[in-house]
C-alpha cells in the first residue's frame, strides 16, 4: 500500500467536498499525513471536517488584500514531505492552476499527484497532474419552509398566468465563426496577439493551444488542416512569430518584435506539461541544441539560392536558408536556427538537403 499525503486548499475548496477526498485517499492506501492551509475566515468553515478526519491545520496570516500567503505555506509543506522520502503519493486538494509547477516538481521526484478539483479547473493544472479527480458538487438537502404570502398567491394563479410566464424568452443568436479561411486567419492572429501581449511577448506553446481550443475560428482550421496542434501553427504562423525549443524540450512562441529585458523567469525552468494533442517534442532521439556530426560547407550566396531552387525549394524558402548559414557563426547555429525558423521536423530536412546538395556539389568539382 502507498504512503499518502492529503494537502487542501481550504481558500480554494470547500468543506463539502472532504467526504469525497477523504473516501478517495481510503482506497488508494495508507493516508500518513493530512494538512490543511489557509486564513482564520477559511478554516473555520472547515472545523467540522477538520475534527472529524484529525487533519492538522495550518493558519496563516495575510499581510495585506491579495497576497497569496496559503499558497505558499502549502508548497513549502510538500517540500518536506519530499525531503522527507517517506511519501509517495500526494493528494493536492485545489482547482488553483497556480500550483502547476508544484505538481511537475514532486512527479518528477518519483512522486505521484492526484489533483482533486472542481470542473471549472484550468487544463494546465489538471494535465499537470498524474490523475485528476474532478470533485461532485455536494448534494444540498434544505429543510421545508412554509410558503409565504407571496409564494400562495402565485400558486392561485390561472393557469394560462403560469403558462404565460413558463414561456422561456427567445435565446440570442449565438455569433457565426469567420466563414472563409482568410477571415478565420485573421481572428486566430488577433486572438494569439492578445495572448502574448498578456504574457509579455512570450508564452509556452502548450498554454496558447489550450487557450485557443475555445476558439471555433481556431478548431474549423486546424481540423482542416490535419496536423496536430503544434505542428499546425507553425506550418500555418511560423512567419508571423517565432517558435523556439528550449534544450529541455519545452516550445515557446514569441512576438517577432520580443526582447527579453532580464533573465528568463524561473517558471521557464519547470518542465512543459504538454497540453492534449501536442506532440511531446522531448520525445525526439536528437536534443535541439546539438547539430549533426557531419560537417556542412555554409552555401556562399548568390550560387547557393539558384543551387537550392533548382532542388526544387520555393523561393522565399531558399532565400532564409541562405541567410541563416550567411549569418551563423557555426554549423550548430545555423542547424538550431533552421529548426526555430521552419519547425523541428523541417528544419531538420532542409539541413539534410543543403549536406545533400553541398556532397553533390563537391563531386562535380
Amino acid at each position: 500500500m502507498s504512503n499518502i499525503a492529503i494537502l487542501i486548499d481550504a481558500e480554494n475548496v470547500l468543506p463539502g467536498y472532504a467526504e469525497q477526498i477523504f473516501g478517495q485517499a481510503a482506497a488508494l492506501g495508507d493516508v500518513a499525513c493530512k494538512e490543511i492551509f489557509g486564513a482564520a475566515q477559511a478554516l473555520t468553515t472547515w472545523v467540522e471536517p477538520v475534527l472529524k478526519y484529525a487533519i492538522h491545520p495550518n493558519l496563516t496570516i495575510k499581510a495585506s488584500k491579495g497576497k497569496n500567503s496559503s499558497d505558499i505555506a502549502l508548497v513549502i509543506g510538500a517540500m518536506e514531505l519530499l525531503l522527507a522520502h517517506d511519501i509517495d503519493k500526494v493528494i493536492l486538494a485545489s482547482s488553483d492552476s497556480d500550483f502547476s509547477a508544484l505538481s511537475v516538481r514532486l512527479r518528477n521526484a518519483g512522486i505521484d499527484v492526484i489533483g482533486m478539483g472542481t470542473e471549472k479547473s484550468n487544463p494546465l493544472w489538471r494535465t499537470s497532474c498524474s490523475s485528476f479527480v474532478v470533485l461532485q458538487q455536494p448534494a444540498k438537502q434544505p429543510a421545508a419552509q412554509p410558503a409565504k404570502p407571496a409564494q400562495k398567491a402565485q400558486q392561485k394563479e390561472k393557469p394560462a398566468q403560469q403558462k404565460e410566464k413558463a414561456e422561456p424568452k427567445s435565446a440570442e443568436p449565438k455569433q457565426e465563426a469567420a466563414s472563409t479561411h482568410e477571415e478565420r486567419v485573421g481572428v486566430i492572429r488577433q486572438f494569439i496577439d492578445k495572448h502574448l501581449a498578456s504574457h509579455g511577448g512570450r508564452m509556452m506553446v502548450s498554454q496558447l493551444i489550450s487557450a485557443l481550443n475555445g476558439l471555433k475560428e481556431y478548431r474549423i482550421d486546424k481540423k482542416g488542416s490535419g496536423k496536430k496542434p503544434q505542428n499546425y501553427l507553425t506550418g500555418a504562423y511560423g512567419a508571423d512569430y517565432a517558435f523556439e525549443i528550449n534544450a529541455d524540450g519545452a516550445s515557446w512562441i514569441a512576438a517577432k518584435d520580443y526582447v527579453p529585458t532580464e533573465a528568463a523567469p524561473a517558471e521557464e525552468a519547470a518542465a512543459e506539461v504538454p497540453a492534449e494533442g501536442v506532440e511531446p517534442v522531448a520525445a525526439e532521439p536528437e536534443a535541439v541544441a546539438e547539430a549533426p556530426v557531419e560537417a556542412v560547407e555554409a552555401p556562399d550566396a548568390p550560387d547557393a539560392l539558384a543551387i537550392l531552387l533548382d532542388a526544387g525549394i520555393p523561393e522565399d524558402v531558399a532565400q532564409q536558408i541562405v541567410v541563416i548559414f550567411t549569418e551563423s557563426q557555426s554549423l550548430r547555429e545555423a542547424y538550431n536556427q533552421l529548426r526555430r525558423t521552419f519547425g523541428q521536423v523541417a528544419g531538420r530536412e532542409y539541413y539534410q538537403k543543403v549536406k545533400e546538395l553541398a556532397a553533390g556539389q563537391g563531386a562535380n568539382g
